[in-house]
């Protein structure tokens, strides 16, 4: 079953057009469950979902990094969203699938949603999330960022959808750029 969903999230970011439209030309996100709150993942940056798999945990990894784990034989980085958006951070052990504890989720439904920088550096990782809810119909222009939001998640996101329930819609290169990531990606800057 969880397949035959994963397979249905896969062909719905190939419909409409190559730059994540619909039919009727309206951008679309994929919406997720992070920590009983919504985010849009732009289906352009999404390259597949991906059932949730064994992670290998990276010693002296900073929290936000949830594991690595093998995509078509390359190293994928998975990414807890949950710990960038300042979500509590579970115990390492939950970052391998068996014990992983999925808060207002079932662990059936948790996923790995491989993203990818739609220009610039072309990264990519896999963002641990506690399930998809499905697809979003993104407005002309999004709602501006709650003053009241985390830093994080003012950092993260761009905008939100309003239209119940929201959706917050997260910038993939400001994720793949966290700084929490930096020192990783070798550029951690001396005050760090």
């Amino acid at each position: 079953m969880s397949s035959e969903r994963d397979g249905k999230a896969r062909a719905a970011t190939s419909e409409g057009d190559a730059a994540g439209k619909d039919r009727d030309g309206r951008a679309r996100c994929i919406a997720v469950a992070v920590a009983g709150t919504i985010y849009g993942l732009r289906v352009e940056e999404v390259q597949e979902v991906l059932g949730l798999r064994p992670l290998t945990r990276v010693f002296h990894a900073p929290p936000a990094l949830a594991g690595v784990t093998s995509l078509r034989g390359e190293v994928l980085p998975v990414l807890d969203l949950g710990a960038l958006v300042g979500a509590p951070v579970a115990a390492p052990a939950a970052a391998v699938a068996p014990s992983i504890e999925v808060p207002g989720a079932t662990r059936a439904e948790a996923r790995i949603v491989v993203v990818r920088e739609a220009a610039g550096e072309r990264r990519r990782a896999g963002l641990l999330v506690d399930a998809l809810r499905g697809l979003r119909v993104l407005p002309p222009e999004l709602a501006p960022v709650p003053a009241t939001a985390s830093e994080p998640v003012q950092r993260l996101v761009v905008g939100v959808i309003p239209d119940a329930p929201p959706c917050s819609v997260v910038s993939v290169p400001s994720v793949l750029g966290a700084p929490e990531l930096a020192e990783l990606a070798g550029r951690a800057t001396a005050s760090a």
